[in-house]
């Protein structure tokens, strides 16, 4: 068991094999099934958690949060609701507290001296060793949240390490705006986070996006945001700057392009080159000239 700071607890868990043979996982992207491992992590002993996206994302996710909170919590509010709807987790309600369970939990997780829960799982029970009646929340009950209603009825029996190995439960959902927090927006078309946009908005030359944005995290440790946004419009609009020769986003966040000083003027190297050219031209044609000779040519 490990703390995360500002209390939150995560604690040490297994992976049975099955896990990744199962037809159920492997429904869900790779994200999706990170964040089911993370939850694992996050509820208590008894498979129970509270059903807190702020709690879950500062458990789980800690950096991910301090560095794009927006962003984190819409994505994992996304992930935590495919998961529902692959019947791997139960949402319910107890006494206005709102938790989740994972379902099947003593089949996936063998845990030798476990702590007594806090919370209930959807049957009512409370310990580890305690067998858990599916069909009690098969069904469910007028107090559960949103989300239990996702589970259907599925019955008992089964004693698989997964639930439905065979993924036919498995309901291929559309994510609404309903289904995310108040708190904050759907995630956005991008999944670049805003500073970057705005940058990558006024940055003259659209390429190599996802190694410019790799570029771009790194740049923010020796300058602004707004630092990187203003250097990118100078350099657009540099009156010296040309599409050809303009710098991959990349190349130029690499080497602090936004301190760059204004380019040197065209017409100045336009002219030096041309005076240049004249020179070693008017040198060969003097080559090309004979020098008079003094004598007589008789024709």
């Amino acid at each position: 068991m490990e703390s995360q700071p500002g209390g939150a607890v995560v604690r040490i868990r297994s992976t049975k094999p099955k896990f990744w043979e199962s037809k159920t996982i492997a429904q869900l992207d790779w994200e999706t099934r990170l964040v089911l491992k993370g939850l694992e992590s996050y509820v208590d002993d008894n498979g129970v958690g509270k059903d807190d996206i702020e709690l879950i994302a500062t458990s789980v996710f800690p950096r991910d949060t301090f560095r794009n909170p927006r962003e984190t919590l819409a994505r994992l509010s996304e992930a935590i609701s495919r998961i529902a709807a692959a019947v791997l987790i139960v949402r319910y309600e107890v006494n206005g507290e709102k938790l989740l369970y994972i379902d099947d939990w003593k089949n996936l997780q063998r845990i030798d001296k476990p702590a007594k829960g806090r919370y209930p799982r959807p049957d009512g029970t409370f310990e580890y060793s305690q067998d858990v009646n599916r069909e009690s929340y098969g069904s469910p009950p007028e107090h559960c949240a949103p989300g239990v209603g996702e589970q259907g009825n599925r019955g008992t029996g089964e004693s698989t390490d997964l639930p439905d190995p065979d993924g036919s439960s498995v309901i291929d959902l559309p994510v609404q705006a309903s289904d995310f927090p108040a708190t904050f927006d759907p995630i956005p078309p991008s999944n670049y986070p805003e500073p970057f946009e705005r940058w990558w908005h006024h940055y003259p030359r659209k390429a190599g996006k996802r190694k410019a944005f790799a570029a771009w995290q790194s740049a923010r440790r020796r300058a602004t945001d707004e630092q990187l946004i203003e250097g990118a419009k100078r350099y657009a609009a540099d009156p010296n700057r040309t599409d050809q020769f303009t710098k991959y986003p990349e190349g130029w966040l690499s080497r602090d392009g936004w301190d760059d000083d204004p380019l040197p003027a065209r017409n100045g190297n336009n002219g030096h080159r041309v005076a240049a050219s004249d020179a070693a031209f008017a040198a060969a044609q003097a080559l090309k000239t004979p020098e008079p000779s003094g004598r007589l040519e008789l024709e």
